[in-house]
């Protein structure tokens, strides 16, 4: 057997040392490229949760439009007193009208309208309309 001399065993420590420091750092970066990889998920699911209420509210608003706009185009009906609010597409009408059949009739066209769920009527008859 040959005899080792210093120089080859410090040359083969530092290229076992050199060995075992790439594979710690081999496993240290697959480790934050894990890490990146899950708050990037994270993140992504937070932004679509964001856009789905983004959405929701968007929707609320068009529907909101289209019954006040169907409430006006209704040549019979003074829709000036009535307000209409909605939230996760249900429709609330509140305000006053000049009879039942007014009433009726908003609560009818509001629900008649792409998009709405629900319709809560509590609009109310008054003379002075």
């Amino acid at each position: 057997m040959k005899k080792m001399t210093l120089a080859t065993a410090t040359l083969l420590g530092l290229f076992t040392l050199a060995g075992c420091s790439q594979e710690s750092a081999d496993s240290k970066t697959e480790d934050a490229m894990e890490s990146a990889e899950q708050t990037a998920d994270e993140m992504g699911e937070a932004a679509e949760a964001q856009m789905n209420e983004a959405g929701e509210y968007i929707s609320d608003a068009t529907i909101t439009a289209k019954v006040k706009t169907a409430l006006f185009d209704n040549g019979g009906l003074n829709s000036a007193n009535i307000s209409v609010e909605t939230r996760d597409g249900v429709v609330y009408l509140s305000g006053t009208v000049s009879s039942d059949v007014d009433a009726e009739t908003a609560g009818q066209l509001a629900a008649g309208v792409e998009g709405v769920e629900d319709v809560e009527n509590d609009l109310v008859v008054s003379e002075n309309n």
